[in-house]
Order: structure tokens, then sequence, then C-alpha cells
């Protein structure tokens, strides 16, 4: 089975999910202050399951050395994204230029984008989409967070940092990878049938979020011209880039996989925080998200 069609297999299954999500969400089944629940299910509990189960594999030398050639794909990422949401955003009110910047920036990788990746390229997919987002994940909390806060918040930035359970089980999983043992099988099988709850969820919790929404309120021109950018535009651009360098096929995959993914999904939750726009953030998450379900399974078609 080729890439896209697995790709669209798994677009495919988290559509329904998504659907599931939206009928809870008009049914009153999941309610608006019962989300937040669920989310923190998901970043606290499933998501670090999962990515702690990608670890606990045998590796060799060369997953290591590829391990740590994604991370620098993952930095070259950040800098080529910081650069276009300067060069795309310059005009924009200051309100949605932090709002747009961030966006084009960080793609809910995390959230979305690993049950994709672990559905399409499998727990080896997942290995390296963890090392892939390491950088992602410090940079979200320093440089995306500087977009919205200024300097003195510094110290809380870094706070938050190192309380991020997705980020703290990385390195619990590379410690675990230099262990001369593995988890026992107990402990691994529940592990892994925790993170196996990832996909669903996120996507269920994302169809919530779209189910309380009103369509008009998304028709927004720069929520579809960022949506442009970020699922369009910059994937493009990362594609051409690592297929010319020739960089390993499953890593420039992976890469253009993730980034390809919709807003992040804590852009609204960052915007509201700090006091810009966080409307408008809520129609760029809501808009990417819906318009990456089919702009993904068709990226893949260059794959």
């Amino acid at each position: 089975m080729t890439v896209f069609s697995r790709m669209l297999n798994t677009q495919a299954l988290m559509f329904v999910y998504v659907v599931v999500g939206i009928i809870m969400a008009k049914t009153g089944i999941l309610k608006h202050e019962g989300r937040s629940s669920f989310i923190n299910l998901l970043l606290d509990i499933t998501l670090p399951c999962m990515i702690l189960n990608s670890f606990n594999v045998d590796t060799n030398i060369e997953q290591l050395i590829a391990a740590g050639e994604i991370m620098i794909i993952s930095s070259v990422c950040v800098l080529i994204a910081w650069i276009t949401g300067k060069i795309f955003w310059r005009n924009q009110p200051v309100e949605r230029k932090a709002v747009l910047e961030f966006s084009t920036l960080f793609s809910n990788a995390g959230n979305a984008g690993m049950p994709i990746v672990a559905s399409v390229f499998g727990t080896e997919g997942v290995f390296y989409a963890s090392f892939y987002l390491l950088p992602v994940r410090i940079l979200i909390w320093t440089v995306g967070l500087s977009l919205f806060v200024d300097e003195r918040d510094t110290k809380k930035r870094i706070m938050i940092l190192l309380k991020t359970p997705s980020l703290v089980v990385v390195f619990v999983g590379i410690a675990l990878m230099f262990m001369p043992f593995k988890l026992p099988a107990v402990l691994s099988t529940a592990i892994k049938n925790i993170g196996d709850m990832t996909g669903p969820l996120s996507m269920m919790i994302i169809g919530a979020a779209l189910g309380e929404s009103k369509i008009r309120e998304a028709l927004d021109i720069d929520a579809f011209k960022l949506t442009a950018v970020r699922l369009v535009v910059q994937p493009l651009i990362f594609l051409f880039i690592f297929r010319s360098l020739g960089v390993s096929t499953i890593l420039w995959q992976v890469a253009v996989t993730l980034t390809a993914m919709p807003a992040a999904a804590n852009t609204e939750i960052i915007a509201e925080m700090y006091g810009k726009d966080y409307a408008f953030a809520a129609r760029c998450v809501v808009v990417s998200t819906v318009v990456s379900l089919f702009s993904v399974p068709i990226l893949t078609l260059l794959f």
C-alpha cells in the first residue's frame, strides 16, 4: 500500500472520529467545560504514553544518527517558517500578527500529527517524530510565547516547558533506550494501549471544537490565507528542500507530514491568555483543521 493510500485511509478514519466529536458537542454529551478534562487526558496521559511506547524498542546506531538528523531538520523547518511568517504577515495589525506568525511557526503536530504518523509510518515514524518535536516543544514555549508576551515572563515560560509531559517523556524514553533492560510486558502493553487512544481522542476533541463553532464566523479571509501558507506553501517548500538534499525518505516524509498539519490547537488558548485576538485564532485553527483532512492525503501524492 502506498503512502497516499495509507494517508487517505488514516484521514478517512480521523474524519469519522471528528464527526463523532461534532455529534458529541451538538448533543451535549461533551460540553464545553468538560472538553478541558479530555484535553488534559490527551496531553498529560495518552500522548506521553504513545511517545514513550515508541522508545520502548531496540534501536541501533543508524537510528540514533537519524534521530539527530531529524532534530536538525526540525530546527531548519522552524527557521524557514519564522522567515515565512515575517514576510507574509508584516502588514497585519498587532493583535492578528502574533496569531498568524505563531500559527505559521507551529502546527498541531503533537495532537493531530503524531497519531497520523503512527498510523501511516508505524512505531519507527513515531520514534522519529518524537525527536522532530523535541526542538519544536522547546521553541514553542520560548520563541513562540515571545510573540505574545514580554521578556519579563522568561521564567514562567521555562517552568511551563519543564512541566510539559510530552517533552519530559522524550528524555525518559531516551534514558530507557540506553538501559540494559526493557519494561515488563504488562507495563509495555498498558502503555501501548493507552497511547493508542491518542488518535481517536485527539480527533474527537477537535470535532467537539468544530461542533461549537459557527460556520459564518469561520469565513475569515485571513484564516484562509493562513491555511494556504500552513498547509500548502510551507510543506511544498520543505518537501523540495529535503528531497533535493537527499535526506532519508522516512525522515523527510515524517517531517513534511508534521509540517502539513493545521494550526496548533493551543494557539487560541495562548492568544486569549495574553490578550491577543483569540476569536481569530480559533477561526485559524478551525479552518486549517477542516482543510487539512483533505490537503494532507493530496500532498502525499508527491511522496
